[in-house]
């Protein structure tokens, strides 16, 4: 049987819910994020039940495990498992996963002056003069060794 021919296959056997989580790992990174936004924290099997879905319970590990290297949720073990925590204020997550978008076109090429400057090139006023303010700050803690 070709590859193709036994993808479609897998994907036949699908029900639609679970087919319409597959098709955007960021729409069930979100749905994860908004629930443990609502619970202090959560298990895999916690948020599992919690999406009323019937992914996979190793599919919603995969989420958790990507948005623990993203920096946004943190785990700790419980005997021989982990529970998940939001890593900072789900109001804060937006600015978070710009911040971390940001690094990664950084980290991706070589031309990071160019990033930079097409960043900053992109700005308005009101977030340049933002930007001049938080560098400034920034500068303050280096001289002073904070």
């Amino acid at each position: 049987m070709s590859l193709v021919r036994h993808t479609a296959r897998i994907g036949a056997c699908r029900t639609p819910r679970a087919a319409q989580m597959r098709r955007g790992s960021g729409e069930l990174e979100k749905s994860v994020l908004e629930l443990l936004g609502r619970h202090k924290e959560l298990s895999v099997s916690d948020v599992r039940r919690l999406l009323e879905t019937d992914l996979a319970h190793t599919t919603v590990m995969t989420a958790l495990v990507r948005l623990h290297g993203k920096g946004l949720v943190a785990r700790e073990r419980r005997g021989r498992s982990f529970v998940y925590a939001l890593s900072a204020p789900y109001e804060d997550l937006p600015a978070l996963r710009a911040a971390m978008r940001m690094r990664s076109e950084l980290d991706a090429g070589q031309a990071r002056a160019d990033v930079l400057a097409n960043f900053v090139a992109a700005l308005d006023p009101d977030d340049e003069v933002t930007l001049r303010h938080l560098l400034s700050r920034q500068d303050e803690r280096d001289v002073n060794g904070s």
